[in-house]
C-alpha cells in the first residue's frame, strides 16, 4: 500500500506548487505577414528532337508555368518591354542554321495567351519548323528568355 502513497504524494505536491501563484498579468501580440506582389515563371526546353530531313510542319512544345500572388495582373512576353507572344527565330550550329517559329498558347487560367490575373497558369510555347533545306547534322540551339511583367 505504501508504494502507491509515494507517487500520490508527489503528484499532490506538484499540483499545490502550481497553484501557489498569487497574481497574473498578460500581454497582447500580433501575428503579421506582408504579402508583396510577386510572380514566378518556369519553362521547359522547346525540343524538336532528332529530325533527319526537315519537311516543314515538325512541331515541338515547351511547358510554361506562371504563378502570381492573388490579384496580380501579369503579361508574358518574349521581349522585356513589349507583349510579344510569337516570334520567328533561328537555331544555329556554327555557320549553319535552322529557322523556326514559336508562340505562347494558354492551356489554363484566364486572360489571353500571355496574360492573366493572379494564381497559377499553365501555358505552352508551341514551336513549328517551316519548309527549308536541311542543314548538316548537329545540334542547333537558340537561347531565348520568357519575361513575366506584373
Amino acid at each position: 500500500m505504501r508504494k502507491y502513497l509515494i507517487p500520490l504524494a508527489a503528484s499532490a505536491a506538484f499540483l499545490s506548487a502550481s497553484q501557489a501563484y498569487g497574481a497574473q498579468t498578460s500581454a497582447n501580440f500580433q501575428a503579421r505577414i506582408s504579402i508583396s506582389t510577386s510572380c514566378t515563371v518556369s519553362a521547359t526546353s522547346l525540343d524538336f528532337g532528332p529530325v533527319g530531313i526537315i519537311n516543314g510542319g515538325e512541331t515541338a512544345t515547351s511547358a510554361v508555368n506562371v504563378n502570381c500572388s492573388s490579384g496580380t495582373l501579369f503579361d508574358l512576353s518574349f521581349d522585356p518591354v513589349l507583349t510579344v507572344t510569337a516570334y520567328n527565330g533561328t537555331m544555329v550550329n556554327g555557320p549553319e542554321d535552322v529557322a523556326y517559329s514559336a508562340a505562347l498558347s494558354l492551356t489554363g487560367g484566364t486572360g489571353g495567351a500571355g496574360s492573366g490575373l493572379g494564381g497559377s497558369f499553365n501555358l505552352t510555347i508551341d514551336g513549328l519548323l517551316p519548309v527549308q533545306v536541311s542543314p548538316p547534322s548537329g545540334i542547333y540551339t537558340d537561347n531565348r528568355v520568357l519575361y513575366v511583367n506584373f
